[in-house]
């Protein structure tokens, strides 16, 4: 099976989410497509060509609601970070929240910087207390604002299906972002922004203390490794944050402008699994 073909699963379901008017799917583990993602072809050098371009074109067009833009260069890459001494996890003061349940509600009606003023909820974060894998992404999305949860909108969808097909689920990972407030028209957040939200991302890091943080995307990188190059660069290379291994990858908004990058994607995937749940002798 070639990438066209997975793409067109990936199409159909996410087709069926739009129908069913809902954020995200939440289905057994689909480990028909964990096989075909697998064994799938390497895209072919025809894939950068017109009709194949135009057809990814199409696709992002439909789900996003907007105008296909045939692009064939990844989307710039954000402002780094604020340029105090990001390269160690910052202190956090001892005392503090005991659970992230307790963090949350202490955060709940956090006003640390401008993004509080324009947001409908505070999207903090959802999934296990005790995963092995902690994902971040950037920032909370419209759908995200509305609902209070993390990746539920389309890029969410895509997300969720290739959690499904490593055979877990949402409920057996976290997922976060670096901000916790929606940027206004979904920019990337400011480095004010990001620096008023560093302590509770730190704090969750610690409480959840996973096997393995995987980041999606340049600023969540860029975040934990501020003289890190561009992600097209750094992902799939596992690096150190403090006590925890970070494997990065790319934002699944930008999969779903640049299909061809999915397949790549997924050896990120399939990495992070092996790294998150070791097998004995492996």
């Amino acid at each position: 099976m070639d990438w066209r073909e997975i793409l067109e699963q990936l199409e159909a379901q996410l087709a069926s989410l739009e129908r069913q008017g809902v954020g995200y799917l939440n289905l057994a583990p689909d480990q028909a497509l964990a096989r075909q993602l697998s064994q799938a072809s390497p895209v072919p050098a025809a894939a950068t060509g017109t009709e194949s371009r135009g057809r990814a074109a199409q696709l992002a067009a439909r789900l996003k609601g907007g105008t296909a833009v045939v692009t064939g260069q990844p989307p710039p890459e954000p402002a780094p970070p604020p340029e105090e001494d990001l390269s160690r996890p910052p202190r956090v003061a001892s005392g503090g929240a005991a659970s992230l349940d307790e963090l949350s509600a202490e955060y709940g009606a956090c006003m640390a910087c401008a993004l509080a003023g324009g947001r409908n909820c505070l999207v903090f974060g959802a999934g296990h207390e005790r995963s092995a894998i902690m994902f971040i992404g950037e920032g909370p999305g419209a759908e995200e604002d509305q609902q209070g949860l993390p990746f539920v909108g389309r890029a969410g969808a895509l997300l969720t299906g290739m959690i499904q097909a490593l055979g877990l689920t949402r409920d057996d990972v976290y997922i976060t972002n670096v901000v916790k407030c929606r940027p206004p028209g979904n920019r990337n957040p400011q480095p004010e922004e990001i620096a008023a939200c560093r302590p509770i991302l730190q704090q969750q890091i610690e409480l959840l203390d996973p096997k393995l943080i995987v980041t999606l995307g340049n600023v969540p990188l860029k975040v934990l490794r501020p003289n890190a190059a561009g992600i097209t660069r750094e992902r799939g290379r596992t690096f150190s944050y403090g006590n925890w291994q970070v494997l990065p990858t790319f934002h699944p908004s930008y999969l779903l402008r640049n299909q061809a990058a999915i397949q790549t994607c997924w050896l990120d995937f399939k990495l992070a699994f092996r790294l998150a749940y070791p097998q004995p002798g492996g």
